[in-house]
């Protein structure tokens, strides 16, 4: 959430730490998404709502299948 609140602002120095950190981690997830969905007159990236979505829909299964482990033992 960091990485995409940041990649608003043009201006953000993202050659120093902690900023290099953050996006050396984020972007190889985040550019799956953006091969797949292009830039909205090339400037309103989307993909990271693909992203989230993804992220939230791992969770809930990943929830769910957790929850019914915890009702078999």
């Amino acid at each position: 959430m960091i990485r995409v609140l940041l990649s608003w602002f043009p201006n953000i120095p993202w050659h120093r730490q902690p900023l290099s950190a953050i996006r050396d981690l984020c972007d190889p997830y985040l550019n799956l998404f953006r091969n797949i969905i292009p830039p909205i007159f090339d400037a309103l990236d989307v993909s990271p709502l693909l992203a989230f979505a993804v992220l939230g829909t791992l969770s809930s299964i990943l929830n769910s299948s957790k929850e019914g482990i915890d009702i078999i033992d």
